[in-house]
């Protein structure tokens, strides 16, 4: 069967020595590291960024503050192209689903190399402040990747000149925002070869879920399907049809459960999405990409 790796480290090296090497070949879908926080303390980040009005209270209307910083569904830039591109042809929908990053997306300004790791370092500087006087998420999961890797050095991404890319991403999701069947790589899909993350072979996600969004006793969950991609997918991407291509080619797939504390680690060359769900509350994780090669030493981080 297609199943994670879970629920904790010790479980998962005594079926696998190196599991980012299954990740990586697509033999499984997930490392899934079970309550690796506490809900306690994702409850009070959570809380915190809304104190300090990085995010906003869901039960209030869209603060006219946040409106500009509203990424659409299936948003991102390719290359040096300052126009967007989007993972899916069909018109967005805003109404009042919103995602605000709290971070840098290279996906999203990464076609300004400048204004990316300007960003970036105030990025950098906003996380030391947040996590200075509490558990810090961010080393959490670097912990844990690193602790994943065995023998590898697992480091935020940075390049040659020495530019820092951003450490992680907070990403909150109201109103039910979605993300449609896509993959996320930046060699193949973003084309950012000017970029030192494209040279590795294999890119990963690593995701701490903080806040779930529910209704009634359903959540908003991610689905990885067993496809990595190729050109040919595409069409089927680009026009939201791929769950009709997953049916005629009998794709397995499989929905991972998460609650607030879970942190899980996929390829994120796997057609994957995350249906939306109008509850009550936002859903909102820590997120970073991850490059691996296993012929490199050094494993890299960003947002």
């Amino acid at each position: 069967m297609w199943t994670p790796l879970e629920p904790d480290l010790q479980t998962i090296f005594s079926q696998h020595e190196r599991p980012l090497d299954q990740l990586a070949s697509g033999e499984r879908p997930a490392v899934v590291l079970r309550n690796v926080w506490s809900p306690e303390q994702c409850t009070s980040l959570v809380q915190q960024l809304i104190d300090e009005e990085l995010l906003y209270d869901p039960q209030e209307p869209i603060p006219e503050k946040f409106r500009p910083q509203i990424i659409p569904e299936g948003y991102y830039r390719e290359g040096r192209r300052h126009m967007p591109a989007y993972a899916w042809d069909t018109e967005i929908p805003q109404k009042e689903k919103a995602r605000i990053d709290i971070g840098s997306s290279l996906g999203y300004r990464g076609s300004n190399r400048e204004g990316f790791f300007a960003h970036s370092a105030e990025t950098n500087a906003l996380f030391d402040r947040l996590f200075e006087n509490r558990d810090n998420p961010v080393e959490l999961l670097y912990d844990h990747l690193q602790k994943l890797s065995r023998d590898k050095r697992v480091v935020t991404a940075h390049e040659p000149d020495g530019c820092e890319y951003g450490r992680a991403i907070i990403r909150a999701h109201y109103g039910g925002y979605t993300y449609k069947p896509h993959f996320d790589s930046v060699r193949l899909r973003e084309k950012r070869d000017d970029y030192a993350v494209s040279r590795f072979e294999h890119q990963f996600a690593g995701v701490l879920v903080l806040q779930n969004s529910s209704l009634g006793d359903q959540t908003a969950q991610g689905i990885l399907h067993r496809c990595l991609w190729e050109p040919d997918v595409d069409p089927w991407l680009k026009s939201a049809t791929f769950h009709e291509y997953a049916e005629q080619h009998k794709i397995e797939n499989v929905e991972v459960h998460l609650q607030p504390g879970d942190l899980y680690f996929f390829n994120t060359r796997l057609i994957h999405e995350v249906p939306g769900l109008s509850g009550e509350l936002p859903r909102i994780v820590l997120a970073t990409f991850i490059g691996f090669s296993p012929d490199e030493d050094e494993i890299f981080v960003w947002s």
